[in-house]
């Protein structure tokens, strides 16, 4: 984005990357919502200009969430294959096993199953994502239910979403089902909301073959008063 004249900041969700917490665990959703209005306020204090929230996968239901809740007021905000229905849904049996290991053993952590051939076409990707020492595979099963339900609550409520934002979607992403995120966007209220798909692409359009052409259209969007 530095091409464009565009600065990014980022941060690692809590129990991911160089953040603190248990590894790919939560005790409550509302954790992710509030670290998100403490970051976005440091970005604030620390930009002249005006911040736009970016979320991807996860971190794009954190900041539909974040909206929605009330948590981040921006003026408008972007996301990026957001989780909020994957691909393969477990069986019943075992979404309401998690459901009370949630409550009696919350931080039991699972593996997420996440084959990282289905991130990007791009071996370097892959690669890259394999050998980080500070990517790992786990979930906890309390970090699976309060996604879910704040993944399904985003869907009922995605009427309410009146700001301008851009959604992106990989039309081949094989993690996340990308009717999710369609559905988000037809039934939110925004008269100002624009929907970006790319053909071919998984996962990461960021990290995919041609993703020039996504940074060059989040930048035009961006651009626009």
């Amino acid at each position: 984005m530095a091409d464009h004249r565009i600065s990014t900041y980022a941060v690692d969700l809590r129990g991911h990357g160089r953040s603190d917490g248990q590894r790919g665990h939560l005790d409550s959703w509302s954790q992710w919502l509030d670290d998100a209005a403490a970051f976005g306020e440091l970005v604030a204090r620390e930009s002249p200009g005006e911040v736009v929230p970016l979320g991807h996968s996860f971190g794009g239901a954190v900041v539909l969430s974040a909206v929605l809740r009330g948590t981040l007021k921006p003026r408008r905000f972007a996301v990026s294959s957001p989780a909020l229905r994957t691909t393969v849904q477990p069986a019943a049996w075992k979404l309401r096993l998690g459901q009370v290991a949630s409550r009696l053993a919350p931080r039991l952590t699972l593996s997420n199953e996440v084959d990282a051939r289905v991130l990007s076409r791009d071996p370097a990707v892959v690669s890259a994502y394999v050998d980080d020492p500070l990517v790992h595979p786990k979930i906890s099963v309390r970090m699976y239910t309060e996604w879910v339900a704040a993944a399904d609550q985003i869907r009922r409520r995605a009427g309410e979403l009146e700001l301008p934002f851009l959604m992106i979607l990989g039309q081949e992403d094989r993690l996340i089902d990308p009717t999710g995120g369609r559905e988000v966007f037809e039934r939110a209220a925004s008269k100002a909301k624009v929907l970006r798909e790319y053909a071919g692409r998984f996962h990461e359009p960021f990290n995919d073959y041609g993703k020039e052409e996504v940074f060059a259209d989040l930048a035009d969007w961006l651009k626009r008063s």
